[in-house]
C-alpha cells in the first residue's frame, strides 16, 4: 500500500516538473517590430500613417528619414497617445553610410510595449529656423499590443 502511494506521488510531481519545462520551452522571448520609412517618402508625402501589432515586452523601432544637412528635424520626442501602453526609451540620429555632402540620415526611435491596448505615436517633419515651424510631413502609427 505504501509503495503504490509513493509510486502515484512520484507519478504526479514528475508529470508537473515535465509539463513546467514543457510551458517554460514555449514562451516567446520579445520580438522586435520595426517601421522604416525612406526619406523620399518624408519628402514626397505629407501625411505618413502605418499600424503594427506587438505583445506586451516587445520593442518597437521607428526609423524615418531625415537630413541634418538642412533646418529640418522630426521631434525628439514622440507623441504617445496613451503611456500606459508604450514608453519612448530612446531616440538618436544615425549618419548616412556616404560621405556625399547632403546625403540623407535617418533618426530612429524605440519603444518599449507595457501594456495591452492600443495607442498611437506621431511626430512631425518641421524647420526649427524662421517662422514657420508648421511641419512639412508628419507620421502617426497606430500601435496594437497584444
Amino acid at each position: 500500500m505504501k509503495i503504490r502511494l509513493m509510486v502515484t506521488v512520484v507519478l504526479v510531481v514528475l508529470s508537473v516538473v515535465l509539463g513546467c519545462i514543457g510551458c517554460a520551452s514555449k514562451a516567446r522571448p520579445p520580438a522586435t517590430k520595426t517601421i522604416e520609412v525612406p526619406m523620399d517618402d518624408v519628402l514626397k508625402q505629407s501625411a505618413i500613417e502605418r499600424e503594427v501589432s506587438m505583445s506586451v515586452g516587445d520593442t518597437l523601432q521607428v526609423t524615418l528619414g531625415s537630413n541634418y544637412t538642412t533646418p529640418f528635424r522630426w521631434a525628439e520626442d514622440m507623441k504617445i497617445g496613451d503611456a500606459t501602453v508604450l514608453k519612448q526609451v530612446d531616440h538618436r540620429y544615425v549618419r548616412p553610410d556616404t560621405d556625399m555632402m547632403g546625403a540623407p540620415g535617418t533618426e530612429v526611435w524605440t519603444f518599449t510595449a507595457l501594456n495591452r491596448g492600443t495607442t498611437t505615436i506621431s511626430t512631425g517633419y518641421a524647420s526649427f529656423v524662421g517662422g514657420d515651424n508648421a511641419p512639412t510631413c508628419t507620421f502617426t502609427a497606430k500601435v496594437a499590443v497584444q
